[in-house]
């Protein structure tokens, strides 16, 4: 009895230790719901995940044919609305041979054929576009997300080693307390002219959104854009203009030129992601990194492209006011169309100006991790055309992110950086409110009456299971929009 007694105790005992030696593990979700997360929420949960390199390399076949899956979707797409279209203008060939003058019936039956082609054109080219643009954009996205989870680790301890061994100085711009008197690039007032050139080449043709002229947001933007070159490598004056577009994204000209969308302003939901995405466009100017990428390019020839890209995607090929009206309301703009060598965009001037511009905002006192945070929720966002102009500019690949995750956590600590303020959600909030009343106003400036009055015709549903949008009161704008 003594010895089945002592049995069953020596085998309790033995499970009690194999349940304290081996507690339960936490399993790691899958790696199709990490790249999910956010790019801040990925940095914290890379220290503890558990994955495989066979599992980091299984994941990113499947993401090669997820991706090309989904091209073959949107082009199919592509073709069925060129196959609508086609048969819509058979319709129209049908009707003029009906008589020599429309009854007011059939000029009705016109009426909404033109709508219709209309409205199923602008469909085909935003599934173009998300093609050949937004659908690498968004696996981009994924595949640095995955990059971060696998490669962090090892970099978080190299930075602080690299730190507890009194080198971080040693890395690129690593003089951060020199900011304002060291020397990024010399010559920055030799641009002024070429900026200039660039942007009266761009008015000519019709490229320029309007400019913003309400006083109270204009002078927040000024104010946050003057904070930050004072609290930057920027040797010239800064000049910075607000511009009438629903275009998500700001872009720098060379010589001192800074453009930001009133689109920007309303999408950004705290200071410190408005401020990340003009810290980083400064940095464009104070590197030079258009002035080094047009060595062999001119202004004319440049802007002539845009114009003509502008044309056809932008527009559907209405170019002059259309072009102007698909600038102002348009989610694309002029992101999508400038050359980048302009906009000083490659991907080694792009990790430059991602350092710089995060050191620009940790110098001026806000958290310099709120162009990511901005970068992260326009790459989670759904559907594939309304970020396209940002991440054209300002693309998403593993090494920008893990470099600027490097930067700030070299950067020295500092209590009390700003993430967010009063005036700006108050400046904001004015913002939506006028463009929200702008919209419900008839359009005062002259239109191009291409077409006649589409609004409720373009209420219609196109397809099965088309998604519609909101129109404006004329097909070109419709077309635009």
């Amino acid at each position: 009895m003594k010895t089945s007694i002592r049995k069953i105790l020596i085998i309790m005992l033995a499970w009690s230790l194999i349940g304290y030696s081996f507690p339960m593990q936490s399993v790691s979700p899958p790696l199709s719901e990490m790249v999910k997360k956010s790019y801040l929420e990925i940095l914290d949960l890379s220290q503890g995940a558990g994955y495989s390199a066979g599992e980091f390399d299984s994941y990113r076949k499947q993401l090669a044919r997820e991706e090309e899956a989904e091209k073959a979707r949107l082009e199919k797409e592509r073709k069925d609305f060129e196959g609508e279209i086609k048969a819509l203008r058979q319709e129209l060939e049908v009707l003029n041979k009906r008589a020599s003058r429309d009854s007011e019936e059939t000029a009705l039956e016109r009426r909404q054929l033109h709508c219709r082609i209309v409205k199923l054109e602008s469909r085909m080219k935003e599934s173009e576009i998300a093609r050949k643009q937004g659908v690498p954009i968004a696996f981009d996205n994924k595949r640095a997300k995955l990059a971060l989870l696998q490669q962090w680790p090892a970099e978080a301890r190299g930075i602080g080693q690299a730190i507890s061994a009194g080198q971080a100085r040693a890395r690129r711009f690593g003089n951060v307390e020199d900011i304002g008197v060291r020397a990024i690039s010399e010559g920055q007032e030799k641009d002024i002219k070429l900026g200039q050139d660039a942007i009266n080449e761009m008015k000519a043709y019709g490229l320029f959104p309007p400019e913003w002229e309400e006083k109270v947001v204009n002078d927040y933007v000024r104010y946050l854009a003057e904070t930050l070159a004072v609290n930057s490598d920027l040797k010239i004056p800064l000049k910075v203009t607000v511009l009438e577009s629903d275009e998500v994204n700001a872009f720098a000209l060379p010589g001192g030129y800074l453009f930001v969308n009133t689109g920007l302003i309303a999408r950004t939901e705290t200071e410190s992601e408005l401020v990340g995405v003009m810290a980083h466009e400064i940095s464009h100017i104070t590197a030079r990194h258009s002035a080094k990428l047009m060595k062999r390019a001119t202004i004319a020839g440049i802007i002539v492209e845009a114009a003509q890209v502008a044309a056809m995607i932008l527009t559907g090929g209405v170019v002059g006011i259309g072009t102007y009206y698909a600038l102002q309301y348009g989610f694309l703009g002029l992101g999508l169309v400038l050359d980048l060598a302009l906009l000083g965009v490659s991907r080694e001037f792009e990790d430059e100006a991602d350092q710089l511009g995060v050191q620009y905002a940790w110098k001026a006192g806000y958290d310099p991790r709120g162009f990511i945070t901005l970068f992260d929720k326009l790459a989670t966002e759904k559907g594939y055309v309304t970020t396209t102009s940002f991440f054209r500019t300002h693309p998403p690949y593993a090494e920008r992110i893990l470099s600027t995750f490097r930067e700030l956590t070299y950067l020295p600590e500092k209590d009390n950086l700003r993430v967010d303020s009063l005036r700006f959600q108050q400046v904001r909030q004015h913002l939506v409110k006028l463009r929200e009343e702008a919209r419900k106003q008839p359009l005062q400036r002259p239109t191009l009456k291409r077409f006649p009055d589409c609004e409720e015709e373009l209420k219609k549903p196109v397809a099965a299971g088309t998604v519609q949008k909101p129109v404006l009161p004329n097909c070109v704008l419709c077309a635009a929009k």
